[in-house]
């Protein structure tokens, strides 16, 4: 970094922050973005003319009960039905969705002969539609595409549109999707075919998630937006895509869990989800997800809740290699850090989020939520042993290793946090 900003110097560049070493300049990247997005209010009810265009004539959409039962997944079908395409529904998507459950999927696939998969909810449900889309068209076992696994995909997908009904995972773009293994620890297929064909973003899909779901969701995006910022694969597309995210997340996400018919506040938390996906797709997760999808499947608490508790803990790790992001992420939420030396600027950031996460009435530690203090050493164990923990660690600039993995639950657990 020395040596970088010395040349910036003698070109008369005037350095007033020190960007981390870890955006190098001139460093080459590579960025993934899907076919095609359609964003805006009412925006669902053109599914039916797009899965014509795509000369679709027999459609499963893939959803669960709860999203079934609040008419979400009729709007969807019914645009369908209008164009005169055949449709069915196949609503038995676990939340967070399992290996069998996948499996099922792929047998009512096989059985029906369906040309077009249409996933209709949160990410569960257009996980499993990207799962079942890919693995219908590669053979062997499932597993063995995990991302950390022995394959990696080599045929096309089955055509997949998704459309979210939460604000959160992004996973309606992403180019992976999380499923449990058969031992119940969350892992990843992760691979350009994963993509969906097509994204539809309705803001107005997400009204009727109630406040809880609206919290954890939204959390989940803050979680994909701050850690893509501090990947060693971030650069500065991803990075500016991430503060944005950020900034609407700040802005809106209180506002979208008291006042749930708040169409702006709605409106702009599916547009910072959209866009954080398109950071984290690139850019990845580091430790807060790590963890969180640990944590997350051994105790059975919910995607969003699990990453939003290791969130701010994962940040203050960071700080030592990535102050100067940090600070960045903090004047996103809108804290005041002019003038402010670069640390003290990346603990407002640490403590921001942890304010926001107790706003919107989520727990900030492990001990909440019913982790025993003398079950830690066994998890951070499994954080540096199960191979689809440890690939997303590997996204990371810090190394991880069991000692600094207990010293990071010890944290979560007792609540412990420094500078404030």
């Amino acid at each position: 970094m020395l040596k970088e900003k010395q040349i910036l110097e003698e070109q008369n560049v005037n350095v007033v922050v020190e960007l981390s070493g870890f955006i190098e300049p001139l460093k080459p990247f590579e960025l993934h973005m899907p076919s095609r997005v359609l964003f805006g209010l009412g925006v669902v009810e053109k599914i039916g003319a797009e899965a014509k265009m795509m000369k679709a004539q027999n459609v499963l959409i893939v959803t669960d009960l709860g999203v079934l039962k609040a008419g979400v997944a009729g709007k969807v079908q019914e645009s369908l039905l209008s164009e005169g395409i055949k449709t069915e529904v196949w609503d038995q998507v676990e939340t967070e969705p399992s290996l069998p459950c996948v499996e099922k999927l792929l047998v009512r696939i096989a059985q029906g002969g369906f040309d077009l998969l249409i996933g209709v909810g949160g990410g569960s449900c257009m996980d499993a539609a990207k799962s079942a889309a890919v693995l219908a068209r590669n053979e062997g076992p499932p597993e063995d595409y995990f991302a950390g696994g022995k394959k990696a995909f080599t045929s096309r997908p089955l055509p997949c549109i998704t459309v979210p009904t939460t604000a959160g995972t992004g996973a309606e773009i992403t180019w992976d999707a999380v499923i449990k293994d058969r031992t119940g620890i969350k892992a990843v297929f992760e691979h350009p075919y994963v993509m969906p064909m097509l994204a539809i973003v309705d803001p107005v899909m997400s009204t009727s998630m109630p406040p809880r779901l609206t919290a954890s969701s939204g959390i989940d995006a803050l979680a994909h937006a701050i850690e893509s910022s501090l990947t060693r694969f971030t650069n500065p597309i991803t990075l500016a895509l991430a503060l944005q995210s950020i900034r609407l997340i700040s802005s809106n996400l209180r506002t979208a869990v008291y006042q749930g018919n708040n169409i702006e506040a709605r409106y702009n938390m599916a547009l910072a989800t959209l866009t954080e996906a398109f950071s984290e797709m690139n850019a990845g997760d580091i430790e807060a997800h790590g963890f969180g999808h640990l944590i997350g499947s051994i105790y059975k608490i919910p995607h969003g809740i699990a990453c939003g508790i290791a969130l701010p803990y994962a940040m203050e790790f960071n700080v030592v290699v990535s102050a100067d992001r940090l600070a960045l992420i903090a004047e996103a939420m809108g804290e005041d850090v002019l003038g402010l030396p670069v640390r003290e600027a990346a603990y407002k950031a640490v403590h921001a989020v942890k304010r926001i996460i107790e706003d919107v009435g989520l727990p900030t530690t492990l001990r909440e939520v019913g982790v025993k203090r003398e079950e830690l050493p066994r998890l951070a164990e499994q954080a540096v042993t199960i191979p689809w923990i440890k690939v997303m660690f590997s996204y990371a600039v810090r190394e991880m290793n069991r000692e600094l993995a207990m010293k990071l639950l010890e944290d979560m657990w007792e609540g412990k946090l420094g500078a404030q």
